[in-house]
């Protein structure tokens, strides 16, 4: 085959043509409904594959079909051409121009051939449309185009054909009366070949503008989703903040509050008074309660939790809880049961964390179930240990299953009762269980109770002993104890002085850090404790930093703070300074100090 051939020039344009076509229409199922114009280019491609079949079939076709309507098609084609990149750019078409553009040269080609005119007439006639066409298809793409690759393609794919039907509109003199359309000339081949050429490389340059379109939606959506990230970011530090500011201003009334309570209850009360006294301290219980469920959500916003893996036998911890909850359970008329597996099971896991979230389990199926009883129940599964806490209460509507672990969420309780929780518990058991890396999982029936459970991987180490419980230090000796306190609200200084001196320390007493270091006795205390926030340029943790840089000895000093912000927590763990958070229960305070009292005991080892 003559690759000049005129014949050979249109099988081959045609068979691209196809190719290109089969593009398009991935490119129009797989693109973004927000890119228009692809299905006019499809129309277009399949026209153009249409003509190449009427031109190579023209000589066993009637004249007006193989010369009339093949060229009229063509004529539309690039129409269709324009159509689609005005629709590409968002502007409004009209099918209309093209069916009356499309008819006319129908109506005037088959005319021209019944009434007899020649050759040149015909050959004018078609080379003078396609031209214009084509011209209007070039000026539309550089009025709304923006210099992008595929758009420089379009373009010169525009022009190429311009300059074939310019030569053959110049030539159309030279022809004869009736000339074939197979004719290799290198007129007639040079004509066929910009045609092909154009049409084909303006397929290409679409395609090559849909996935630059595409390209530049995906990094608008990745922008818009990364700032959309970083103002939810933002929210969620500005949330945590504000839980942070006002559970500060919370805790500095509320330990005073501890503190004088806690001496009220040690003056010697009756039975009244007494019974007063602990209504008051389970109401004060009940908001701590509250701050420490947040502080807890602030530690794990900040990353300060760190979980400490290590073997754990699950059975002894298991067993722990269910004595723990067993008065609780007992109290209000249920059952608490305990099912674990033949073997003993060892765990990789933190104890602690681990703890805290089966509490959280526990506690949430006691407090939702009116009869019947609760059972904590272990077993192994493959290469894991899955934990299940059954519960006969109220049960969960399916409806609210997806959203139990959310923070604040709760069901049915519009009024924020209080007895009824906070709406934290299972929020912070799913931040520790991601924490952890386990898999987490609710089923429940309403008025048949739901089943909680947790799937901890199995280890082949020993088992590590849960610490126990926390209990009332004993053996507090603060007598001649020198104990330096900066506190700037004047009712919790007060009631933290008084009850250091009433466990036999001497206490002295500043508002401002700058007052502290100021003061020589600072440097010889045996105990330093200190707010955070302070008036003045220097906070409670710069002011224990600066001590510490001066001091000849290791300082046995504490914060004692309501900040419970992200950023504070961080700044705390780097710094290695113990913390507690207001309000601080005397209880809390005393094992502190007894702790702070026996590292100042051990010898130096540096």
């Amino acid at each position: 085959m003559n690759v000049l051939d005129p014949r050979s020039i249109i099988v081959i344009s045609a068979v691209l043509a196809v190719v290109t076509l089969v593009i398009l229409i991935s490119l129009r199922r797989n693109a973004s409904h927000t890119i228009k114009g692809i299905g006019e280019w499809v129309a277009a491609f399949t026209a153009g594959i249409l003509v190449a079949v009427l031109l190579v079939s023209r000589e066993s076709l009637h004249p007006v079909v193989g010369h009339a309507l093949a060229n009229t098609i063509l004529v539309m084609m690039v129409m269709l051409f324009d159509l689609g990149l005005r629709k590409f750019y968002g502007k409004t078409i009209s099918f209309t121009p093209l069916l009356l553009v499309g008819a006319a040269l129908l109506a005037a080609l088959a005319f021209i051939w019944f009434a007899g005119y020649s050759a040149r007439v015909r050959l004018t006639l078609v080379t003078s449309a396609l031209l214009c066409v084509f011209a209007f298809a070039f000026w539309n793409l550089l009025r709304n185009a923006s210099g992008t690759f595929g758009e420089r393609i379009t373009e010169f794919a525009l022009v190429v054909p311009v300059l074939g039907i310019g030569l053959r509109l110049l030539t159309a003199g030279d022809i004869g009366p009736n000339p074939p359309l197979f004719q290799a000339t290198p007129v007639q081949s040079f004509y066929l070949a910009s045609l092909g050429a154009g049409i084909l490389s303006a397929g290409v340059g679409f395609i090559l503008m849909v996935n630059e379109r595409t390209r530049a939606e995906l990094e608008k959506l990745a922008r818009s989703l990364e700032q959309t990230t970083q103002e939810l970011r933002q929210q969620n530090e500005a949330k945590s903040k504000f839980l942070a500011y006002a559970g500060h201003d919370i805790r500095q009334p509320l330990q005073t509050i501890h503190l004088l309570l806690a001496g009220l209850m040690e003056s010697g009360l009756d039975a009244r008074q007494g019974q007063t006294a602990r209504s008051i301290e389970a109401a004060v219980h009940a908001l701590t309660e509250l701050l420490d469920a947040l502080l807890d959500l602030s530690k794990l916003d900040a990353g300060a939790i760190k979980p400490s893996l290590r073997p754990l036998d699950v059975d002894g911890l298991l067993a722990r809880l269910v004595q723990e909850f067993t008065p609780q359970a007992c109290a209000q008329g249920l059952r608490l049961r305990l099912r674990l597996p033949a073997a003993e099971t060892t765990v990789l896991t933190d104890a602690q964390l681990l703890a805290s979230v089966l509490r959280n389990l526990i506690a949430n199926a006691i407090k939702y179930t009116r009869a019947g009883g609760v059972l904590v129940s272990a077993r192994r599964m493959g290469q894991g240990l899955k934990v299940q806490v059954w519960d006969t209460g109220i049960g969960i509507p399916e409806a609210h299953l997806a959203h139990v672990f959310e923070e604040y969420y709760q069901v049915d309780n519009p009024q924020r009762d209080r007895r009824r929780g906070l709406g934290l518990g299972l929020s912070i058991v799913s931040r520790i269980s991601a924490l952890l890396h386990l898999r987490l999982a609710c089923r429940s029936r309403v008025g048949r109770g739901t089943v909680m459970e947790i799937v901890l991987p199995l280890a082949s180490g020993r088992p590590a002993v849960p610490a126990p419980a926390q209990a009332e230090p004993a053996g507090l000796h603060l007598s001649g104890a020198s104990i330096v306190l900066v506190e700037d609200t004047a009712d919790v200084a007060a009631a933290l002085v008084a009850w250091l001196q009433a466990q036999g320390a001497q206490v002295r007493h500043h508002r401002t850090a700058e007052d502290a270091l100021a003061d020589p006795g600072t440097l010889a205390a045996d105990i330093v404790l200190s707010d955070q926030r302070l008036p003045g340029p220097l906070s409670g943790l710069d002011f224990l930093n600066r001590l510490r840089a001066r001091a000849p000895r290791e300082v046995q000093g504490a914060l004692l703070t309501g900040d419970t912000s992200s950023q504070f927590i961080e700044q705390v763990a780097a710094s290695g300074w113990p913390i507690l958070f207001k309000p601080v229960h005397p209880r809390e305070l005393k094992a502190l100090l007894k702790w702070l009292r026996e590292s100042a005991a051990q010898p130096d080892l540096a």
